[in-house]
C-alpha cells in the first residue's frame, strides 16, 4: 500500500490510458497551502488517487477489496501511519478492523460491481476505511461498525459507469473522495452521532438496492457517465 502511494505521488513509471497523473500535483499544492481548505482529508484523497494511478498503470497494488477500489484503504492507512504516527501493532489492528468489515460485506453481499454497482467496490472500501480510522483513534468495535454503516449509507445506490470500460473515470476521484469521507464518517460517530440502522441491515439494503440497478449501470459502460458525449469522444481517433 505504501509503495503504491509513493510511486503514484512521484508520478514515475505511470501509463494510464485516459488520465494523466495528478495525485502528486494535488499533494504538493496542498503542502503549499493553495487549496481551498486542504488538510488531512485532502492528503488522504491525494494518496488514494496516487494508488489508483499505479493500479491503472498495471503496477502492483493491494486490491482492498478490489482493483477498482484499490486506492481507498491505502489512502486511509498511509495517512494514519504517516500523519498519526501509528506503531505497527496499532496499524495492524486498524487493518484488522477494515478486514472485519470487508468480511461481513463479502458474506452478506458481494464485492462485484457487475452484481451491485460501485457501492460494493469503492463504497465497501470506504466503509472499511471508516472502521480503520475509528480503530486507530481508540474507538470501540461498535463505533467502527457504525462508522462503516453510515459510510455505506452515503454511497448506497452508486452506479458503476466506468468510461471506456476502464477503471479511471470516475473511479479515481471516487476512490479519493471515499478515502477522505472515511475520516468524516469516523469523526461523526466518535463525536456522538447515533446510527440507528445497524451495519448488517445496511449491508443487506445495499445489496438489495444494487441488484435493482439496471445492467447498464453495473460495470457494462452502457449508462451513466460512460455514455456522456465527452466520454464517448475519448475513444475516437484525434
Amino acid at each position: 500500500m505504501r509503495d503504491s502511494v509513493r510511486q503514484g505521488l512521484a508520478g514515475h513509471e505511470l501509463g494510464m490510458r485516459l488520465l494523466k497523473p495528478s495525485a502528486g500535483r494535488i499533494f504538493r499544492s496542498e503542502a503549499r497551502g493553495i487549496l481551498a481548505v486542504g488538510g488531512l482529508h485532502a492528503r488522504a484523497a491525494a494518496r488514494a488517487l496516487a494508488a489508483m494511478h499505479v493500479s491503472n498503470s498495471m503496477g502492483i497494488v493491494c486490491a482492498a477489496p478490489t482493483g477498482g477500489s484499490a486506492g481507498v484503504l491505502p489512502g486511509v492507512a498511509v495517512t494514519l501511519v504517516e500523519e498519526k504516527k501509528l506503531d505497527k501493532e496499532t496499524t495492524a489492528l486498524a487493518l484488522l478492523a477494515a478486514s472485519a468489515i470487508g468480511l461481513l460485506i463479502a458474506r452478506r453481499a458481494t464485492f462485484a460491481a457487475e452484481v451491485a454497482g460501485c457501492q460494493v467496490e469503492i463504497g465497501a472500501a470506504g466503509a472499511m476505511g471508516a472502521a480503520a480510522v475509528v480503530e486507530a483513534a481508540g474507538g470501540s468495535a461498535g463505533q467502527a461498525a457504525d462508522a462503516a454503516a453510515i459510510s455505506l449509507q452515503n454511497t448506497m445506490g452508486s452506479v458503476c459507469d466506468l468510461v471506456q470500460g476502464m477503471c479511471e473515470i470516475p473511479c479515481h476521484t471516487r476512490n479519493a473522495v471515499a478515502a477522505s469521507s472515511a475520516f468524516v464518517c469516523a469523526d461523526l460517530i466518535l463525536g456522538g452521532y447515533v446510527n440507528l440502522i445497524p451495519l448488517d441491515e445496511t449491508i443487506d439494503a445495499v445489496y438489495a438496492s444494487g441488484k435493482m440497478l439496471p445492467a447498464e449501470l453495473r460495470c457494462t459502460a452502457l449508462g451513466g457517465l460512460a455514455v456522456a458525449p465527452s466520454a464517448l469522444a475519448l475513444g475516437r481517433p484525434r
